[in-house]
């Protein structure tokens, strides 16, 4: 009398289904944090009056959308984009309440937003550095303008001692002409991160009072002006689609995460909104710095 043996069973379906099921969980926990960020953001964008008062900060409001003309120099008292006094409230307010610090989770998510490439030619600063900024601008917002010709230099001997990387990624508020401008600084950063640095200089010196009308003719004086190498190249990549889709690519990230307002600044594990002064920033940077070799070595 023979035994009755079960037919060999095939388990790969089963495993297959877990692992689909691993990757939606993981999924739906992603996207639980993105929706937490986006309303704690809604959340501290109420403030009235700054208690350390940035430099300037400009806005564009969701219903608004991307390249709404003019709403960026309206919003820029402070009012709002996180600014005001009562924006970490119940959050745990960095210093002066210049920085917004959200949950523990979403702390998590802002540190993993962070690239770390080093190979970015926007970027500068140790791939390693235990403070990462990342940087959310619009060539064509006066705020960011501001920072970056007034208030960024202070902050280069923290690049230079290791303490701080800054990644750049393009928040495009402002028309086709904010898309142009960056795109081309993309092109110039291609041929070597020095002139992507000194091209972006440039093209926010334009917009330091307001607006600028930029033309196409006015990215390839501005190649021509810093000494790009080779132009030919520049004009190709400036009208080509790889590095359009590239900027489009990190507007898409900001406008994603409910970042709506440039400059916007994630430092670590919380958030500034505004141009802030120099010395408000370095508290904040170098608070992010401890609090990070302290889990370092805890």
């Amino acid at each position: 009398m023979s035994q009755y043996a079960p037919p060999p069973q095939d388990h790969r379906p089963a495993d297959d289904s877990k692992v689909a099921s691993i990757a939606w969980a993981v999924a739906a926990i992603v996207v639980a944090l993105v929706v937490a960020f986006i309303a704690w953001l809604a959340m501290s964008d109420r403030g009235d009056s700054p208690s350390a008062a940035p430099a300037e900060t400009g806005t564009v409001a969701p219903e608004q959308g991307a390249g709404a003309e003019g709403s960026g120099e309206g919003a820029g008292s402070g009012e709002g984009a996180g600014a005001g006094e009562d924006a970490g409230e119940g959050q745990g307010a960095a210093p002066d309440g210049v920085a917004q610090t959200p949950s523990p989770e979403v702390q998590e998510m802002l540190l993993e937003l962070q690239r770390r490439d080093a190979d970015d030619p926007m970027a500068v600063g140790d791939v390693d550095a235990p403070v990462v900024m990342i940087e959310y601008a619009d060539y064509r917002c006066p705020y960011c303008a501001r920072f970056h010709l007034d208030i960024r230099p202070e902050l280069q001997g923290l690049v230079d001692d290791g303490t701080l990387r800054i990644e750049f990624r393009d928040l495009v508020l402002f028309d086709e002409p904010s898309q142009m401008a960056a795109v081309a600084a993309r092109a110039a950063a291609e041929q070597g991160a020095e002139y992507g640095l000194e091209f972006q200089k440039e093209v926010f010196a334009l917009s330091r009072e307001g607006h600028a009308e930029i033309e196409r003719q006015d990215m390839i004086d501005i190649a021509e002006q810093i000494g790009v190498p080779d132009l030919e190249l520049f004009e190709e990549d400036l009208d080509g689609p790889r590095l359009s889709g590239v900027v489009t690519n990190d507007t898409q990230e900001a406008l994603s995460l409910g970042v709506n307002s440039t400059p916007t600044f994630l430092i670590n594990r919380v958030v500034v909104q505004g141009a802030y002064e120099a010395p408000a920033m370095i508290r904040v940077i170098e608070e992010q710095k401890a609090l990070a070799e302290e889990g370092a070595t805890s």
